[in-house]
């Protein structure tokens, strides 16, 4: 055969190879892997915390002051208000695209597929199911470690504002 056939042919197989290890990931293998990764669920799990901290947040407001029948109401409207808000930003259906979009920007099939193999077995289901108390662990220790630096900053902050009431305003 010629060599410039055989060249031409090796070229193509090459060519090939590369284009589908680029190729834009379908539809399908994202919509896979989201479901595989619970990532509908993730998303309903951050929304119960944003909701759980606007309670705690009314909740904090509340505390030292009396709740008389019309204070509670006032109260209890803004939180259904904020949290029909939250649930309006982080609805599943509203989001679907942009998650589509940026999996697509972001991976190609062959990684996507790659990934999809890797959740769909034992070790990836663990981390599917173990991340958000992993997640919210770190969290924890992350917000306990940071107290003694958040009360050494408000009192910088303290400190701050008293010296510029200090300060002659001209």
């Amino acid at each position: 055969m010629n060599p410039c056939v055989l060249a031409f042919f090796a070229l193509l197989l090459v060519g090939a190879n590369a284009w589908s290890e680029n190729a834009s990931p379908s539809d399908q293998v994202i919509n896979q892997l989201l479901d595989v990764t619970n990532a509908r669920q993730l998303l309903d799990a951050v929304k119960e915390q944003i909701n759980s901290k606007i309670t705690a947040d009314r909740q904090a407001l509340a505390r030292g002051q009396t709740i008389t029948p019309e204070r509670r109401a006032v109260l209890d409207r803004a939180n259904v208000q904020m949290q029909s808000a939250i649930d309006e930003f982080l609805d599943w259906d509203a989001l679907l695209p942009m998650y589509m979009r940026l999996y697509r920007e972001t991976f190609t099939e062959d990684e996507l597929k790659g990934m999809l193999k890797f959740y769909k077995s034992a070790a990836g289901q663990a981390l599917v199911k173990k991340m958000p108390l992993l997640t919210r662990n770190m969290l924890n220790e992350i917000q306990n470690s940071m107290k003694p630096a958040s009360i050494k900053m408000n009192r910088i902050q303290q400190e701050t504002l008293l010296e510029l009431k200090e300060l002659p305003d001209h």
